[in-house]
């Protein structure tokens, strides 16, 4: 599945008591319709459905359904398997895309 996220990082304290920074990759969530409250994780069956509903510059990781179905249902959500987005503008532009880069460099 190819799954609309991006990588973030948290400042954290270790065990030692010493400062550390965590890597993660955070799914992106969606307010959805069909859903009700509760938040949705899109998913795609291939990178190019991915891409033509939310854009060429939309960050993705490449995941299994399960795991994702587990971590997104664990916090009330769901999952859409090749969902139909409404058109309008994407979530993540090419200059989004590039300051977002700097930043986490």
């Amino acid at each position: 599945m190819f799954v609309p996220a991006h990588p973030r990082r948290a400042d954290v304290t270790d065990a030692d008591g010493r400062p550390a920074r965590v890597s993660f990759i955070a799914y992106e969530l969606f307010a959805h319709p069909t859903a009700g409250t509760g938040a949705v994780a899109f998913a795609f069956t291939t990178r190019e459905r991915l891409l033509a509903a939310l854009g060429e510059a939309q960050p993705w990781v490449a995941t299994s359904i399960g795991p994702l179905a587990e971590a997104v249902a664990a916090h009330d959500g769901t999952v859409l398997l090749d969902p139909r987005v409404a058109p309008g503008p994407y979530n993540w532009r090419p200059d989004d895309l590039a300051a977002y880069a700097r930043e986490m460099r």
